[in-house]
């Protein structure tokens, strides 16, 4: 799993894998809460598939994810007390900031049209947009889907979540479905075709002279290409002879069509002093790099300063005059 699988993971897990599950019951304070009634889990939590314009990928196809033995299939665990009955379907995963997304249909981008290219296999034998089965309490299942490759599928990375959705006890259909927890699969396609990762860098700068309190840096990303990638930040700071003062560096996944904003801060600055900073950004075609010498200066230093040089200067000014005098007096 790469590193931008995980981020995309740690962000679904954030924000599906909590959602309303039964409360637990205590016996008193001091006791650990029971197992809920309803707890659903879904493995794998990510999965990545190269697509090729007409595939059609399911079962046991060679082109299905290696995550699980079973081929193109999810499992279903009930790790709760009660049976329960749960739906599968699939929705886009629109990244529309950093660390926010959005799974809505109205958030649909071309980067996000394998959310329809998916269905699942249900109890009759043909696949469909969504499934319902039912689970028994430690019972685990497997639920198979398919992914159909449009002719024309554009160049890319293409991005899903496959859902699992509890529902309640009642109809299965109508207004009195309640839905009672979700987990949620990212789904990542590679097309094969013009592959193209790159991106620009706007709104670049960083703090060159404060009166005391943080340095901050601050940089614009735009992915520009067809397909996420990683962008890499750094942040160094030297005294003048080289001695490395602080650093933090990092890299935050970026997402086609997204703008990212990084923000640095270096809180614990010296209270007074000259050093010379380094900030980069890189990453796919990006390489910007500036370094420059940085001043903190209090203002009551900048104030004894600006007198000090006063004085220098009367000083200066009341030697001349002197001198001048004595040349005066010497001409007469």
């Amino acid at each position: 799993m790469n590193k931008i699988t995980k981020l995309i993971l740690a962000i679904v897990v954030a924000l599906a894998g909590v959602a309303n599950v039964s409360a637990p019951v205590f016996a008193d304070e001091s006791e650990e809460s029971e197992t809920p009634a309803t707890w659903l889990q879904v493995s794998p939590t990510a999965l990545t598939v190269t697509l090729m314009s007409g595939d059609i990928i399911s079962g046991q196809s060679s082109k299905c994810p290696e995550a699980l033995d079973g081929g193109c299939i999810i499992e279903i665990k009930n790790l709760g007390t009660e049976s329960f009955r749960y739906r599968v379907y699939a929705s886009p995963y629109s990244v529309t900031g950093k660390d926010e997304v959005n799974f809505s249909d109205s958030a649909s981008t071309s980067f996000t049209q394998i959310s329809r290219w998916l269905s699942f296999l249900g109890s009759d034998g043909e696949y469909h947009d969504e499934v319902i089965y039912e689970i028994a309490p430690g019972e685990t299942q497997t639920v198979g889907y398919r992914i159909e490759v449009p002719e024309d599928v554009p160049g890319g990375a293409q991005y899903a979540v496959i859902w699992a959705q509890t529902l309640s006890n009642g109809s299965a259909g109508g207004t009195g479905v309640q839905t009672l927890s979700q987990a949620g699969v990212v789904v990542s396609g590679r097309s094969i075709g013009n592959t193209v990762q790159q991106a620009e860098v706007t709104d670049y700068n960083f703090t060159r002279f404060a009166l005391g309190g943080s340095l901050t840096a601050h940089a614009n990303i735009k992915n520009t290409g067809n397909t996420d990638f990683d962008a890499y930040y750094s942040y160094t700071a030297r005294t003048l002879f080289g001695k490395e003062l602080y650093t933090d560096n990092g890299s935050i996944p970026t997402f086609p069509g997204v703008d990212y904003d990084i923000d640095l801060s270096w809180d614990n600055t010296p209270f007074l002093g000259i050093f010379t900073v380094e900030f980069k950004i890189s990453g796919a075609n990006l390489d910007k790099s500036e370094t420059h010498i940085v001043m903190i200066m209090p203002v009551f230093v900048m104030v004894l300063l600006i007198l000090l040089l006063t004085v220098v200067i009367i000083w200066i000014i009341i030697i001349i005059r002197k001198r001048k005098e004595r040349k005066a007096r010497t001409l007469v």
